[in-house]
């Protein structure tokens, strides 16, 4: 009977979304730009980069709370002055795409650009200002019909941007703001995912332990419910698939590739989209700021792990190398 059960709520999940060929989980698989905004004067042209790798693309702003103002940064802590905002820095630069593609009307690619708000703070009033934001573009943005059940999944009108943020476990925050809050049949605007199994609860153990037991996790035991009106992607980090992570990856095997295809074939059958996160390759001469915890340390390294996150069918991958992995999606077309 269970099995029946989740069998009839894979297939009403995947329908909702197969309406729409671009946005159907495993359709196609795109770059994410992985922190493409300033940080203290630097990587300033890190947005530019990600434009330049050619359309369609995903997109990383860290957005955080700082008295009184949501800035462009990676953390609170991280706020000095002049600090860019999304209505200062983001939009501005992808306005020339987002107002290009309305006169245009191609939609078969749309979502051009897949906005993905990583929120490190979320007080009510943080979200409020986001949402005051977004009322500015909303005939960009990717929408769907609120209905009386979150789990009636409506189909999706898709525009040229698609809005996701993160959910995590606990976090009712920003399901109130972005989903709760709007009223039945009013449109929905931004997608959360569906909250990951924490894999260390209550900070019972080491953080490089927790690391490590990431990759004997079940894959049905990550994702705790199938897709919904709101929650509609599913993010999860390299350190399910190879042990302690990138940066103590090792040697890439057929076991590890099938892990991966179990994870991605799961979330999709639940109606999914899906991203893995955040996979650099890089020497020390070549390091541009970046975060060593996401290294494997050579561009080769990396290079075959982009390769099988494609044939998997990952719907995102997360990389500090925007323009090279972008190259890559397109030559394996």
């Amino acid at each position: 009977m269970k099995k029946t059960i989740l069998a009839a709520s894979f297939a009403l999940a995947t329908a909702a979304f197969a309406q729409h060929g671009p946005v159907a989980p495993g359709a196609r698989t795109i770059m994410l730009a992985h922190n493409a905004y300033p940080d203290h004067g630097k990587y300033a042209d890190r947005l530019d980069q990600a434009l330049a790798s050619g359309h369609p693309f995903a997109v990383e702003e860290d957005l955080a709370w700082t008295d009184g103002q949501s800035l462009l940064i990676h953390g609170s802590k991280n706020a000095s002055g002049g600090d860019p905002t999304l209505d200062s820095y983001f939009f501005p630069k992808v306005t020339p795409v987002m107002e290009r593609a309305l006169k245009e009307g191609k939609k078969a690619d749309w979502p051009l650009i897949t906005l993905y708000l990583d929120i490190k703070n979320d007080p009510p009033e943080h979200l409020a200002v986001i949402n005051q934001v977004l009322d500015k573009y909303s005939a960009w943005l990717t929408t769907a019909g609120k209905t009386d059940d979150i789990l009636r999944v409506s189909p999706l009108d898709v525009k040229p941007m698609m809005v996701l943020v993160e959910d995590k476990q606990n976090d009712i925050n920003k399901q109130r703001a972005f989903y709760d809050d709007v009223p039945v049949g009013g449109r929905i605007r931004v997608f959360g995912s569906m909250p990951k199994l924490d894999p260390n609860p209550g900070k019972a153990v080491a953080k490089q332990e927790a690391i490590d037991r990431q990759a004997s996790v079940n894959v049905d035991d990550l994702i705790l419910g199938r897709a919904d009106n709101y929650h509609r992607w599913i993010g999860f980090d390299w350190a399910y698939i190879e042990k302690g992570g990138e940066a103590n990856a090792g040697e890439w095997t057929e076991e590890k590739e099938k892990r991966l295809k179990d994870f991605v074939n799961y979330g999709h059958k639940l109606g999914y989209l899906v991203s893995v996160y955040c996979l650099d390759g890089y020497t020390a001469e070549q390091n541009q700021g970046w975060d060593a915890d996401y290294n494997f340390g050579s561009r080769d390294a990396a290079m075959i792990r982009w390769k099988a996150a494609v044939k998997a069918k990952a719907d995102f991958i997360s990389t500090d190398h925007y323009q090279q992995l972008a190259t890559m999606i397109a030559s394996a077309k």
